[in-house]
């Protein structure tokens, strides 16, 4: 996995991470700045 600074992405330094879809004991989730919307990385799935 690569590490990064979400600043290099936004220029806001809060970002949460939020469930996109959740399906039986599987969900897919990303990382969002708190301040524009804007999706950080690229969702995942994890069961």
């Amino acid at each position: 996995m690569d590490t990064f600074s979400i600043t290099e992405v936004c220029p806001h330094d809060i970002a949460v991470i939020r469930v996109l879809k959740s399906v039986a004991t599987c969900e897919t989730t990303a990382l969002f700045c708190v301040a524009c919307n804007k999706q950080l990385t690229e969702a995942k799935t994890e069961c």
